[in-house]
């Protein structure tokens, strides 16, 4: 099967966009792929030479003599292929520079079953690493989501290695050729982008699950269902899913991706067929969908069962019956309805995305992040249009059956009430005025709030001044699964000392915060069920959108101010702040100091403990530093094991004195790892002070890393002052 067909399908079937294929190169294979002196991304598909063993039995030692069968990729035509044979590609790299160099060769295709690197020594092909889905991840010298290579390279000299690649699914080879630190940089843009589409995708599945919990509609079911299906199929193409799920378990990772295909294309029918109520308006497709439906029930179980081969096939068949249907349906519905609008406007708007994704690839536009990633846009915005127009048809039926004034008027009220709430941006504003709201609105006159944390019930608002809470409330779990009334339960335990006659508590649960409000009344004013039956849902469910849309807010704030590891300021941050401080001090005239604060031989530690451990030694560093100096400056996180801080209204003395308390922090405490073990860590420190002459930032820094490379060249864990 040729890549041609299967880009037919991505141009209507998302769960195919992260296979879009190289954009086809005019330039003809060079023999030798030079790395100029500086560069940070060298993209060499279109220049790799390729040789198919058709038979999988020629020797290592063989194919240096095959080296006049190697073909252009391109020419190969290869890329798309579903076979067993094996695939050898060449890859001569001529260092330009002058001296040694390392280089990252990235392969971006995650799922291939294996993948040797071989480098030529002494005429022989001599192994460097076997990586891929058939080995634990754990294996891999670079943990990477794709397939990375570490290459040192000689100065002025050619290099040859070669790759033996065998897959049991789709064959393609995108290679580039990293500069490391290039590379670290674009992985943390990456990394950023994916960590907000994955954040989007678990908040929508999140409260997607809580509508479903309460309204008990099965379209919600079948939604949620589709969406984890899908997020999990773009963890599997973005190679997140080898990395962190089941990395340790290769027999699994190489049939998830029909698993979940086939999953995403059954539930995603099951959606469409429930929410566009295809039973009414178009009974023959309904019957189509329902056949689709028991076949892909049933055939869940084949990638277990048959070969990786046979089972990716059968997917790849399920994809197109999927796509034929939701083509069919589209064009059946069209928008007639306001679900259909939704429906339509989804995947069009998906469509557009993966348009624009081909036309950068083919470079008729601009590459950009916008166009790099426009299917995963379009991929976030069917969830949340098909989300929205779930909650909207939810909505209008609700709306349908309310036919009597009082309904409406509740409704009107509870509306007023949270387009209030939306516009406050406090966690202390928002409980207070919600209870406002939700007194106002039962006619009771008093209440209070109560929250869960430190594993005790606080008291954050009330209204009766009575009410004090003193010792942590025991509360049953029980009390958090329904509103209760003064039926269920004694008011006299939540502290309430007058005599109450009409009482109910609504829990607010979501995944960052647990808690509960309490409403009662000295006159018996109980709200009818009637009524209770549509403020306390609706409330429930809008709040906690509300709390979610706020914690959200706070968090996305502080992941853009604050390094995610370390917890002190991330470079953009503190490069904001520094030239702001900067810009005052020299106002006032004032001197100000920067140190840049390295971590010695932190590479053993990585390569002694590991990654997880060099993490927690960064962190441990991190905050030795920002106990030392957090009182007296800004902390930040410059790069990899290098911290910067910068102390306003500080001279060479001054800046001295703390450096060495830093220097001293370390000799006195060690880092504890997990076996107990002491780690006895130093810092090599650069300062510099702008006491004499008005520096700017970049000044500033540039000389202080000459200091810190000084102190380094003097033997580390030393203080250096530049002059």
């Amino acid at each position: 099967m040729k890549v041609t067909s299967h880009n037919f399908l991505i141009l209507f079937f998302f769960f195919l966009v992260l296979f879009l294929t190289a954009p086809p190169s005019t330039s003809a294979s060079t023999n030798h792929i030079v790395l100029p002196k500086e560069f940070a991304e060298l993209s060499v598909t279109n220049q790799l030479e390729i040789y198919i063993d058709k038979n999988s039995n020629i020797s290592n030692d063989e194919i240096l003599s095959n080296r006049e069968n190697f073909l252009p990729l391109q020419e190969a035509n290869v890329s798309g292929d579903l076979s067993d044979v094996t695939y050898w590609i060449k890859l001569p790299l001529v260092n330009s520079a002058t001296f040694d160099r390392e280089v990252l060769l990235e392969l971006k295709k995650p799922h291939l079953s294996s993948v040797e690197l071989y480098s030529v020594k002494n005429d022989a092909l001599h192994l460097e690493e076997t990586i891929g889905y058939r080995y634990p991840f754990k294996v891999r010298m670079i943990e990477h989501r794709n397939m990375v290579f570490p290459l040192q390279l000689l100065p002025e000299q050619t290099e040859i290695f070669y790759l033996k690649i065998k897959t049991d699914s789709f064959f393609q080879a995108p290679i580039s050729i990293w500069e490391p630190i290039a590379f670290a940089s674009a992985n943390y843009t990456a990394q950023t982008f994916f960590g907000l589409f994955y954040g989007i995708m678990i908040a929508m599945i999140i409260y997607n699950s809580f509508l479903f919990l309460s309204l008990k509609e099965k379209t919600y079911l079948y939604y949620i269902l589709f969406i984890v299906g899908f997020t999990v199929l773009q963890f599997i193409w973005d190679g997140f899913a080898f990395q962190w799920l089941w990395g340790d378990f290769p027999w699994f990772a190489l049939r998830s991706n029909s698993f979940f295909i086939i999953w995403s294309s059954l539930f995603s029918l099951q959606f469409a067929n429930h929410f566009l109520q295809l039973k009414n308006c178009a009974p023959i497709l309904h019957k189509l969908t329902n056949v689709f439906i028991v076949t892909s029930s049933l055939l869940l179980a084949m990638p277990f069962i048959l070969s990786i081969k046979t089972a990716t096939m059968i997917s790849m068949l399920v994809a197109s019956l999927f796509i034929i249907l939701i083509i069919a349906i589209a064009l059946k519905v069209r928008l007639y309805t306001r679900e259909a609008k939704f429906f339509i406007i989804a995947w069009s708007l998906l469509l557009i995305g993966v348009i624009l994704n081909l036309l950068a690839g083919y470079k008729l536009i601009p590459l950009t992040p916008l166009s790099l990633y426009a299917p995963k846009i379009g991929a976030l915005v069917v969830v949340l249009v098909l989300s929205l127009g779930l909650a909207d048809r939810i909505k209008r039926i609700t709306l349908e059956k309310e036919q009597e004034s009082r309904k409406y008027y509740i409704q009107t009220l509870l509306q007023s009430s949270f387009n209030q709430l939306a516009k406050v941006n406090t966690w202390d504003s928002l409980v207070k005025c919600a209870l406002e709201s939700l007194i106002s609105m039962t006619k009771y006159e008093k209440g209070f709030y109560l929250t869960y944390e430190n594993e005790r019930w606080e008291l954050i608002t009330k209204t009766d001044e009575q009410i004090t809470i003193n010792q942590p409330i025991s509360i049953h779990e029980k009390f958090l699964e329904k509103t209760l009334t003064i039926k269920d339960i004694d008011p006299t335990i939540f502290g309430i000392q007058s005599k109450s006659q009409s009482f109910f508590s609504i829990p607010i649960l979501t995944a960052q915060h647990t808690g509960m409000f309490v409403i009662y009344s000295e006159e018996k004013n109980e709200l009818p069920t009637f009524e209770a039956n549509i403020i306390i849902p609706t409330f429930t469910e809008q709040l906690t959108l509300l709390i979610n849309n706020l914690f959200n807010y706070q968090s996305l704030k502080e992941s853009a101010m604050y390094d995610h590891l370390t917890r002190v300021c991330n470079r953009k941050y503190f490069m904001e702040e520094a030239t702001e401080i900067l810009s005052q001090t020299a106002k006032s005239n004032h001197p100000s100091s920067l140190l840049l604060i390295d971590i010695d031989h932190f590479k053993r530690v990585n390569d002694t403990y590991g990654h997880t451990v060099g993490d927690q030694a960064l962190t441990f560093v991190a905050q030795k530093i920002s106990t030392v100096c957090n009182e007296k400056g800004i902390v930040g996180r410059f790069g990899g094991e290098e911290f910067i801080v910068i102390l306003p209204n500080t001279t060479y003395t001054q800046a001295s004195l703390i450096a060495n308390k830093l220097i001293e922090a370390h000799h006195f405490h060690p880092f504890i790892l997990n076996s107990g073990k002491p780690l006895w860590l130093t810092i090599s420190i650069g300062v510099c002070s702008n006491q004499q002459k008005n520096l700017s930032l970049q000044e500033m820094i540039q000389y202080a890393d000459e200091a810190l490379y000084q102190a380094k060249e003097k033997g580390r864990d030393q203080v250096v002052l530049y002059s």
